[in-house]
């Protein structure tokens, strides 16, 4: 027998219990046909779990049950039906009930209503005032969860909130948009609010939990996304289009953090400097340079990279700030990965007609430094700043 204790709630589990009871005085659980039974013990009811197995040849249909509680029993539940009264037996601090042979899940409740958690429930997803999708719930007695995609959604920027049915402790809710938690939240008028802002892939897929006891109802209304501020986009220009200015090679990072890059000269085909930063992987993962400008003025940043899925997500920083505009860059799909002819794009990052401003910079040394969001890998041979023109 485990006892653990979680607040003021016992949990006690009995595994292989048989007819007679193992030292136990008195006993938990005792059954009048041997098998396996789990007992728990919530501040209302016993949650008692069995599988017998019928006698063969035995002509009985069902066998005994003796559970013992705190206080005489007052309801029952067999699965989801309910145990009529005059079927619920008190002897000696035990309950007794018949159930069938089999597998099967019985409530025993000394307090409180009579009541399961719900079978399931719908909590609707909002993009601003428009409903674009739903999360199917299903419930427990320690609380909720719900996952599924939220449809029309991204790629962007955005503060999730979610808006309560009834009141709980931000502590008890946890959403979970793509790779990403929120589990700090601050009150709003009837809600929760995510405390910052977090990158979103397009329809990410979503993770409700909400650890309450006791729930009837889903304690969520719904899960609403504001705004959401798109990703800046970047545009695709000739490589015989590229302007001249300071060229910084991938591969000439000079710190990393989380998983590290890859660089193996040689590996990809027609690379500045015949090697490129490969495997740069959406999961947080950075890279920081170093690139040295001769003049003060508007600068603009420009990418050569390679990137055979849909695309990728990159925060850009510069000099420890994120340039407005350059909190979510969407860096597109280019057919492959560097290792054949049109696999390689040049792309222009600031400076785009409704896109990031041009970089100020005075001359002199800067440190621009990428972050990987949204799990998607990207390849980058080298980084290029120009005078904006």
């Amino acid at each position: 027998m485990r006892v653990h204790q979680t607040g003021t709630v016992s949990l006690v589990i009995l595994l292989a219990v048989l007819a007679a009871p193992i030292a136990a005085q008195p006993p938990l659980l005792s059954s009048s046909a041997p098998g396996a039974f789990g007992v728990r013990y919530l501040a209302d009811r016993a949650v008692v779990t069995y599988t017998v197995e019928q006698p063969a040849g035995g002509a009985a249909e069902d066998f005994a049950l003796r559970v013992r509680l705190p206080e005489k029993v007052r309801w029952g539940f067999l699965g989801r039906e309910s145990i009529p009264a005059d079927q619920l037996g008190w002897e000696d601090g035990l309950a007794v009930v018949r159930v069938p042979y089999g597998s099967g899940r019985l409530h025993l409740g000394w307090a409180g209503e009579a009541c399961l958690p719900p079978e399931g429930a719908d909590i609707p997803i909002f993009l601003g005032d428009r409903r674009v999708g739903s999360l199917r719930a299903r419930f427990d007695l320690e609380g909720m969860q719900a996952s599924g995609e939220a449809p029309e959604v991204g790629p962007g920027f955005v503060t999730p909130r979610v808006e309560l049915a009834q009141q709980l402790d931000p502590s008890a809710v946890s959403l979970t948009v793509g790779d990403d938690a929120v589990r700090r939240w601050r009150r709003t008028t009837g809600g929760l609010e995510g405390r910052a802002a977090m990158p979103i892939a397009a329809s990410p897929r979503l993770s409700l939990q909400v650890s309450a006891e006791g729930l009837n109802e889903s304690p969520i209304a719904r899960i609403v996304f504001p705004e959401v501020k798109p990703a800046t986009e970047v545009v695709r220009i000739a490589d015989d289009a590229a302007p001249e200015g300071v060229l910084v090679e991938a591969e000439a990072f000079t710190n990393a953090t989380g998983t590290p890059p890859r660089v193996e000269p040689g590996s990809h085909l027609g690379t500045s400097g015949d090697a490129c930063v490969f495997t740069f992987i959406g999961d947080g993962s950075t890279l920081g340079w170093k690139v040295r400008v001769p003049e003060s003025g508007l600068w603009d940043l420009y990418l050569r990279v390679s990137q055979g899925d849909v695309g990728a997500w990159r925060v850009v920083e510069v000099d420890g700030k994120v340039p407005e505009g350059l909190e979510l860059v969407q860096l597109p799909g280019t057919g492959g990965w560097g290792h054949a002819e049109g696999e390689w794009w040049i792309v222009r990052v600031t400076g785009n007609e409704g896109g990031a401003a041009p970089l100020q910079l005075d001359a002199g040394e800067h440190t621009v430094r990428m972050t990987g969001v949204l799990t998607t890998h990207l390849n980058l041979d080298y980084l290029l700043l120009a005078k904006h023109e």
